[in-house]
């Protein structure tokens, strides 16, 4: 069980002073960003369960609107020879049934779909989805090259898959390329005799990342002299302080520099006095650990919103949390849900020769367009299609 801080770290300003100088100001901003973003981390953590539940449930029930409407295919299908019906409704009859059967097949439907859907198509399903695939590996390749100056000359490419294995061992191979471009000209600037300011700069960088090292290494080194269960004799208290050290060591690998700190408030080996008295050097060497600790932080976020970034049209500039993320989410549970009782709903109804008339007529607007009951865009597992 983690140690929770008994109090925030923060720098105070002193009753006889006029405030805080701009090193300890840029501390507590520091300090204040890094907590704002763990807060959203955890908000995060705290929700994927219950998300990662409700997306195993849409798919679950897209799968069922799939087998539902497959159903209906199967039910259109028979009532076609139905004498009661117009030429005119069987025909429109029929561009509903390719219609819909085309997308659930595509949507991984079964395939006794494919003999109804070429039938009243008077083609081939597969050889139609072999030439949209073909037609559409070719307009995206031509994009690719256009818009990202790759070159698939040489490859055989027939289908996205091949065209996508093609694109990531292009990109492999650029990688590799720069990388090889980095390293002889490192190699090329070893070489080149440094001048005495340049290894003067270098000899300073050098003494102030050491430093700043230090700074982390001595927060970790006090706790660790006091928690270390080595040196403790009761074993409750060895194996609480176990767990105490467990969390220093992954701090202190993750140059937490911050939770370190707290951990020092909590087992009172600096108090808040302390703190408000930090000399200026050791502010520097605090304040660049914990502005590389906001990058760290804003990156794992970063990394983890940007899938629902992509799925829900979220641009990076926007504020983005689990709470917005699950209400998409049961929006779209609601929607598939309706989806399906529409369909057996209209599964039941159209059994009936009278209904079906009915339906046929008012689903007709203008000449050669098809408007189905199916709202749900199969072909992309759903409203909004998830992995």
């Amino acid at each position: 069980m983690l140690v929770q801080p008994s109090q925030p770290v923060r720098i105070e300003a002193k009753s006889d002073t006029p405030g805080l100088g701009k090193k300890q100001q840029r501390f507590n901003g520091l300090v204040k960003k890094i907590a704002q973003h763990r807060e959203l981390l955890r908000a995060w953590s705290d929700a994927m369960p219950e998300i990662h539940r409700g997306i195993a449930e849409y798919h679950r029930l897209v799968g069922e609107h799939r087998d539902v409407a497959g159903d209906l295919v199967r039910l259109l299908d028979r009532m076609y020879g139905d004498r009661r019906l117009t030429k005119a409704e069987r025909k429109r009859l029929q561009a509903v049934i390719c219609e819909t059967a085309r997308d659930v097949l595509a949507a991984g439907g079964a395939d006794d779909l494919k003999a109804i859907y070429n039938r009243h198509s008077r083609s081939d399903f597969d050889t139609e989805a072999t030439f949209e695939e073909t037609a559409r590996t070719l307009m995206m390749k031509s994009v690719m090259e256009e818009m990202f100056g790759m070159d698939f000359a040489q490859a055989d490419i027939r289908s996205m898959d091949e065209l996508e294995q093609a694109a990531r061992a292009q990109f492999v191979q650029e990688q590799q390329s720069a990388e090889r471009h980095r390293q002889a000209a490192g190699e090329r600037r070893a070489r080149r005799k440094k001048s005495a300011r340049q290894i003067s700069n270098e000899d300073r960088r050098d003494a102030e990342r050491a430093q700043v090292g230090k700074a982390l290494q001595d927060v970790y080194r006090k706790l660790a002299v006091a928690l270390h269960p080595d040196r403790e004799q009761d074993p409750d208290e060895r194996d609480r302080k176990t767990l105490l050290m467990q969390q220093v060591n992954v701090a202190y690998e993750r140059k937490d520099l911050l939770a370190l700190l707290e951990l020092q408030l909590t087992f009172e080996q600096v108090d808040q006095a302390q703190i408000n008295t930090l000399a200026e050097d050791r502010l520097d060497h605090y304040n660049k650990l914990l502005d590389e600790q906001v990058r760290q932080v804003r990156q794992e976020l970063s990394e983890l919103e940007e899938p629902w970034r992509l799925q829900l049209d979220v641009p990076p500039s926007a504020k983005l949390s689990p709470t917005r993320v699950q209400a998409c989410l049961r929006e779209d549970l609601r929607g598939v849900t309706r989806d399906i009782q529409d369909a057996r709903r209209d599964l039941e109804a159209f059994q009936d020769p009278t209904k079906l008339k009915a339906w046929l007529k008012a689903s007709r607007s203008t000449e050669g367009d098809v408007e189905g009951w199916l709202d749900l865009d199969l072909r992309s597992g759903g409203a909004r299609s998830r992995s």
